[in-house]
């Protein structure tokens, strides 16, 4: 039985202020613990259930690791429960296997 640890990527970001990275979810990592140590962030973090997923507009085209979309989580608030908050310098943002997430940056990172 394979550990957590052994099945989590690492990765390291610096974007700039007002660089986002457009509505995605990865289907591989079973968890992402992302610790911001520079910055701010805006997160929208929503489940994917079938329903949510058909609703967000995939792109065509999606990768084996990832799927981005055409939508954002936010558009969808109505419909399905979105979580949005703004990650600060030491906070961690859990995300689980296949939950849609966009990011914006606030500041540099």
């Amino acid at each position: 039985r394979r550990k957590l640890w052994e099945e989590t990527s690492i990765s390291f970001v610096l974007p700039k202020a007002t660089t986002a990275v457009p509505a995605h979810l990865h289907f591989q990592d079973p968890v992402a613990a992302v610790l911001l140590t520079e910055g701010k962030k805006h997160w929208q973090l929503m489940e994917s259930t079938a329903e949510s997923f058909s609703d967000m507009q995939p792109h065509s085209g999606g990768k084996r690791w990832s799927q981005s979309f055409k939508k954002l989580p936010v558009d969808l608030a109505d419909d399905y429960p979105v979580y949005v908050g703004t990650q600060m310098v030491g906070d961690v943002i859990i995300l689980p296997r296949n939950w849609v997430h966009f990011v914006y940056s606030l500041e540099d990172s």
